[in-house]
């Protein structure tokens, strides 16, 4: 079983999401990753953040753990400075013609329409845009 953090970051009535394009697949996710072991959730929340985004967190606050087929999935609400992403850390490593990562801040009307996985983070975004 293995567990994951999930940053999600709201900014004037917007999500940040990374716009993920494969061959044949195009959808959303929440910046995050795999907790390490011996890392706390939310120490792997702070560090994916920074890895993907170059964001500091600020404050973070646990919304949400699911619990999946794989292992358990923990949602934060987190607060990061003014500024707009760069993506860093193995994403960058892999961005390719044929496997991007687009950060794109993403308002309630849009999210509603777009392929987030996992889909049950779609209304925590929701909920916390307002």
């Amino acid at each position: 079983m293995r567990s994951r953090a999930a940053a999600i970051i709201i900014r004037d009535q917007s999500v940040l999401l990374i716009h993920r394009r494969k061959p044949g697949k195009d959808f959303y996710i929440l910046p995050g990753g795999g907790v390490e072991p011996d890392e706390t959730n939310e120490a792997a929340c702070i560090r994916e953040v920074k890895e993907e985004t170059g964001f500091d967190v600020l404050h973070l606050q646990l919304l949400q753990v699911y619990h999946t087929v794989n292992g358990q999935e923990y949602f934060f609400k987190v607060t990061v400075p003014p500024g707009e992403p760069v993506l860093g850390g193995p994403e960058a490593h892999e961005q390719s013609s044929q496997n991007s990562y687009e950060f794109e801040w993403v308002p309630a009307l849009k999210l509603s329409g777009a392929s987030l996985k996992p889909e049950f983070a779609r209304q925590m975004c929701l909920t916390l845009i307002g």
